[in-house]
């Protein structure tokens, strides 16, 4: 999980937005017909759509507003406050890349404006763009040196770099300026924990909090430094603290799902995970991660009843994917469950898949061939069609179903092994393989088709490609119990010297409490970042 820590930076943006709002109603009066004779058509135009966005901004009628200042910089793209604006709006809606990019396009027109250069210099360091923030936090300071908020992203930065004594100076010049800084407390234990002194590293902490009340950013910083120690017991501690300190946060409750399943508290994590998606308002892009842990830790997922609570409180998205997690797996009373309040054609398409697991195949095909009349890329149904014409041994068309629904929904992995079955079963080997490999590619952290290449690859003959599968899968879901299943598996099928490798990863994955960053994902660079070292 990634925690990022802007310092200040909301607060700074709502301070400045409401600023703007004076200068924006006085671009307004601007626009009165006697000065219209001193700018232009398009500067005019520009300054009235400027004024709507902020409008609509101050509103909170945010998707309005982006497309009012678009057209603003579309106009004119050469004012500062249109960028700056674009990325108030931006950040308001957690885009950050977008709002680093607005911030940065403020900046290349204003050099001197503080808004821009505290925004690049701390979303830099969030986004990855590193130069440029490190730029405009030095800016900032041979501004202001004492600037507790350019101090501590200049500390982050040497964090980075793994100047461990130069980020502690920069904490005990912040603690200096002010003692009681939050910030500069947690980049001290930082830095002192990643120059190998654990113990003086939470000493520092509960230093600073023994004559203060207990924070969130205190308590997370804890959890990582206990995280990066594979210390249980202290994680069970701060994620106590984090119930009570940030029980609305999300992220950190899917965390501490992934920490109770892996720590032997399947019910625990199981009972998280559905209270997260009962509520309506839990964000879609989050439900994945949730149907990976069922996936991994418990297949079956919840109690009926908690399965009907999510039914009846849950988004449309938790929902449809619930119903279609449970399909796929042929758990068909919880995908009944799952799937009894979702209407329209995603029902028609559930439908067509239960009626698939149970068999009768011409009422699934009749049902999916209802739903690609009307939409003939939706997944589910593709899906559908694809198995029960493979069923038919109609491979050619389960072959154009099947690749349809991959490219339409890559990480529905069900697709891509219907199109390495139906290449399979028409002899054609070299093109099984391949969408096998691409399925692995939009799936890189997946055991469910790993497992399943491996297993194929295996019948062929393919052992060394099969290991190579495993292995790779290992290496890109280091904390994936499953994965060091699969490979020592099939390592000790093939008879390959991997063997105690893998005996090794399955003991290492097994004490390693977080989930696993992406491929090519590199270690987040916030305060209350994970910590890894690779």
């Amino acid at each position: 999980m990634v925690f990022g820590y802007i310092v200040n930076l909301k607060h700074e943006i709502r301070a400045r937005a409401a600023l703007s709002a004076v200068r924006f109603a006085f671009a307004a009066a601007l626009l009165a017909p006697p000065l219209l004779a001193g700018c232009s058509r398009s500067e005019a135009a520009a300054a009235a759509d400027a004024t709507r966005a902020q409008s609509l901004f101050e509103q909170r009628r945010f998707a309005e507003a982006r497309m009012a200042i678009k057209e603003a910089i579309a106009e004119q793209d050469d004012e500062p406050q249109y960028h700056i604006l674009s990325a108030r709006i931006e950040f308001a809606v957690d885009a950050v890349p977008q709002a680093y990019d607005a911030y940065s396009n403020a900046l290349a027109l204003d050099r001197s404006n503080m808004e821009a250069l505290q925004a690049v210099s701390q979303l830099g360091l969030q986004t990855g763009h590193l130069r440029e923030s490190l730029d405009a936090t030095e800016t900032i300071l041979s501004l202001a040196p004492d600037d507790t908020s350019a101090l501590l992203t200049r500390g982050l930065h040497s964090i980075v770099r793994s100047r461990f004594d130069e980020a502690n100076g920069y904490a005990d010049k912040i603690l200096s300026l002010d003692p009681s800084n939050e910030g500069g407390a947690i980049l001290k234990s930082r830095a002192i924990f990643r120059k190998g002194q654990s113990r003086i590293a939470l000493e520092v902490l509960d230093k600073f909090t023994s004559v203060r009340p207990a924070t969130v950013g205190v308590a997370m910083t804890r959890l990582e430094l206990y995280r990066a120690l594979n210390d249980a017991d202290g994680m069970r501690a701060e994620f106590a603290k984090l119930r009570s300190l940030a029980p609305n946060n999300d992220a950190v409750r899917i965390d501490e799902a992934n920490f109770a399943f892996k720590d032997g508290r399947a019910a625990e994590g199981l009972a998280i995970t559905a209270a997260l998606l009962s509520d309506p308002k839990f964000s879609r892009s989050q439900v994945p991660i949730i149907l990976d842990l069922w996936q991994e830790y418990s297949p079956q997922g919840p109690s009926q009843a908690d399965l009907g609570k999510i039914a009846a409180q849950g988004s449309t998205t938790a929902r449809r994917a619930l119903a279609s997690y449970y399909l796929e797996r042929g758990f068909l009373a919880q995908a009944q469950t799952a799937m009894s309040t979702v209407t329209g054609a995603d029902r028609v398409a559930l439908d067509a898949g239960l009626a698939l697991k149970q068999k009768r195949w011409d009422k699934a095909l009749a049902l999916a061939n209802t739903v690609l009349e009307e939409d003939k890329s939706h997944c589910l149904a593709l899906t559908v069609r694809a198995e029960v014409r493979l069923n038919a041994n109609n491979l050619q068309g389960a072959l154009r179903s099947a690749q349809e629904a991959a490219s339409q929904c890559p990480t529905e992995t069900w697709a891509w092994q219907l199109a390495a079955t139906s290449y399979t079963r028409r002899g054609d080997l070299e093109n099984a393989e391949r969408m096998w490999r691409q399925g692995i590619d939009a799936n890189p952290q997946n055991s469910r088709i790993a497992g399943a290449a491996v297993a194929w690859l295996e019948a062929n003959g393919r052992k060394r490609e099969a290991v190579a599968v495993a292995r790779r899968l290992t290496h890109d879901a280091p904390a994936l119990m499953s994965g060091w299943r699969i490979y020592a598996g099939v390592c000790a099928r093939t008879g390959s010297n991997c063997a105690s490798d893998a005996q090794r990863g399955l003991a290492d994955a097994a004490r390693s409490y977080g989930i696993d960053l992406l491929p090519g994902q590199p270690p987040p660079n916030g305060l209350f970042g994970r910590i890894v070292t690779r």
